[in-house]
């Protein structure tokens, strides 16, 4: 059985991975593909004022909504497929799961970004390439907007820069 783990989140590049998965593996009748949604866990703060069930449910109704048009085209091309979310973070716990269904492979979909814009960012991708036994096939999807490639960094570069000076005076 050729079992692979899909993050998906309802944007376009984890829809390229789906769509990238279904054309490599697809056609085999023994593949079968797990949807994985991540979502964030609250604040105990948050939490106090909740009940354990209606945040389950708030969590479940948010990933059945991310995986949606994902599992309408697994439906579409005909591709066994099951779907979970899980709570956390993102690289441990799509980690875990890959994991616990004993997949042979992730299929992670990503923009492309800028080495300088990597650096200043938590990457689900990078984290999973660093800490994952399971082998990860990365997909890149469309470039990022250039205010988001250079914008943000620069940005980010300032402020830590801003930072250290304040820290060393």
């Amino acid at each position: 059985m050729n079992s692979i783990l899909i993050p998906v989140d309802g944007s376009k590049n984890s829809d390229l991975a789906v769509k990238h998965a279904v054309r490599a593996y697809g056609h085999n009748p023994q593949t079968h593909i797990h949807l994985c949604n991540v979502q964030p866990s609250l604040h105990t703060h948050i939490r106090k004022f909740l009940s354990k069930r209606s945040v389950q449910d708030w969590q479940a109704d948010c990933a059945l909504k991310a995986t949606e048009s994902a599992s309408h085209y697994l439906e579409t091309a005909g591709v066994a497929f099951s779907s979970s979310y899980v709570c956390g973070d993102k690289g441990t716990g799509l980690r875990d799961e890959a994991q616990r269904l004993q997949c042979n492979r992730i299929v992670v979909g990503t923009s492309k970004k800028h080495s300088v814009n990597r650096l200043f960012e938590n990457s689900t991708t990078a984290k999973l390439l660093e800490i994952s036994d399971v082998p990860v096939e990365v997909v890149t999807g469309s470039a990022l907007h250039p205010l988001e490639r250079w914008g943000i960094p620069a940005l980010g570069a300032g402020a830590a820069t801003a930072l250290m000076a304040i820290v060393i005076d």
